[in-house]
């Protein structure tokens, strides 16, 4: 968890190249940045703005967001900031998809994100400046409770936001095959995929049914959601389970079993074969790492 990206690093040579990096968090304060390209990446992106606002390109749209507010996006849409204003500084903040995929926020507002929505925050909130510089002093320590913690705090905060009010620049409506077809082709059966997911991962979930959500054949929805997630559906619903058995871990007192069963893994055996090789250590080695760890913060 503390393998944080600060940055996300384009080849401009080729900006609508997957960039990697896409199961890690990522945490980067900077002044506003024209870029010279429009990019994506596979993360749902928070920006915050400080004293300074800014104009971005999405998938072909131009929008402005004033200074003070909170923004969401899915950056898998080609996006490019291509004016700002102000002295100020912003924060972007990278979540992997399949992290968003486990906080079970509305489905309203995570469905909009996938089908290629700005969503910005209706009010500013005065405790964000304050919010984020403690996420930063946070991050830097590099100790696995305080940046779970950090996680869990971002996870509310945009959780916040989608209950206190936002409002979105009608995106969706817009064509997306026609005004950037490379990285965004067959979006609407992705984001159908991923919700569908989203909902079922917890259960027993096969390729089939997932591509019947759709309404593909299944050799179809396995290419696509290759091409555009640049992980397998297999994968990804692994990745998805494992965020889940990982909060319940660090946040409650469950036994293994009871774990892993409740994200979704079925057995207990295939629960600790895809946890030891994904992770390197087995449920309870992480659980007494993180708790020591939190521990020790608490005595200091």
């Amino acid at each position: 968890m503390q393998d944080w990206i600060e940055k996300i690093v384009f080849d401009h040579t080729s900006p609508l190249t997957a960039q990697g990096n896409e199961c890690k968090f990522g945490f980067h304060v900077h002044p506003p940045e024209v870029m010279p390209h429009s990019h994506w990446h596979g993360h749902i992106e928070i920006n915050f703005l400080f004293d300074c606002s800014a104009e971005y390109l999405i998938n072909g749209r131009k929008i402005r967001v004033p200074e003070g507010k909170m923004i969401l996006f899915w950056a898998s849409i080609p996006h490019q900031m291509t004016a700002s204003q102000g002295d100020g500084h912003m924060v972007n903040i990278y979540i992997p998809l399949q992290s968003f995929q486990t906080w079970k926020l509305p489905s309203d507002f995570s469905s909009l994100l996938l089908q290629g929505e700005v969503l910005v925050a209706s009010h500013p909130n005065k405790a964000d400046l304050a919010l984020t510089q403690q996420w930063q002093y946070d991050l830097q320590k590099k100790q696995d409770a305080l940046t779970a913690q950090v996680v869990s705090e971002i996870r509310s905060r945009v959780r916040r936001m989608s209950v206190e009010g936002y409002h979105h620049f009608g995106l969706f409506n817009l064509d997306l095959h026609v005004v950037q077809k490379s990285p965004v082709s067959g979006l609407s059966h992705i984001e159908t995929m991923l919700r569908y997911i989203a909902q079922q991962y917890d259960q027993k979930i096969t390729i089939a049914k997932v591509a019947a959500a759709t309404g593909l054949h299944p050799n179809y929805a396995m290419k696509l959601f290759q091409r555009v997630m640049k992980v397998s559906i297999k994968q990804y619903i692994n990745q998805l389970r494992l965020q889940h058995a990982q909060a319940l871990l660090v946040d409650t007192e469950q036994g293994v079993l009871n774990i892993a069963i409740e994200a979704g893994f079925g057995s207990i055996s295939r629960f600790y074969d895809i946890f030891q090789r994904e992770l390197n250590m087995t449920p309870q080695e992480f659980r007494n790492k993180t708790l020591k760890i939190r521990t020790d913060s608490y005595h200091h």
